[in-house]
């Protein structure tokens, strides 16, 4: 093969990777809101600003009020690494506070909706996400 041909063919697949790349990172930019016994419990925001697929992860802390109600008395907020899109799931990791890894991944589910996991989190429940309009 010359040069030229070789180059062609390189063209040819970037530009098919491109399009499914770009739509598959489009999806998933906006804010995403879990809930948890019926209250915010965290909150996923995704973004492509820089070219890449960047985004952070809060976690509310509950505490009781006067009345015996729980609310939100704390935030935990994380910065997303080593993230991953592979068709219709999102892997990506948040460091805990002790500086552990913890590895999530979200699955769309629906348009707007989608499941978070978190391999790292014992018998934590799989918590459903609303993307927030």
């Amino acid at each position: 093969m010359n040069q030229r041909t070789l180059l062609l063919a390189a063209c040819m697949c970037a530009a098919q990777y491109a399009p499914a790349q770009n739509g598959n990172v489009s999806q998933w930019v906006g804010v995403w809101e879990g809930q948890l016994n019926d209250r915010p419990g965290m909150t996923v925001t995704l973004g492509n600003d820089a070219g890449d697929l960047q985004g952070t992860i809060v976690f509310n802390f509950f505490g009781p009020e006067g009345s015996g109600e729980a609310h939100v008395i704390g935030h935990d907020a994380h910065v997303l690494t080593h993230m991953e899109v592979h068709d219709s799931t999102l892997s990506f990791q948040a460091k805990q506070g002790d500086s552990r890894e913890l590895h999530f991944s979200m699955k769309l589910t629906a348009d707007g909706k989608a499941v978070l996991n978190c391999a790292d989190c014992g018998e934590a429940p799989s918590i459903e996400l609303n993307r927030i309009p």
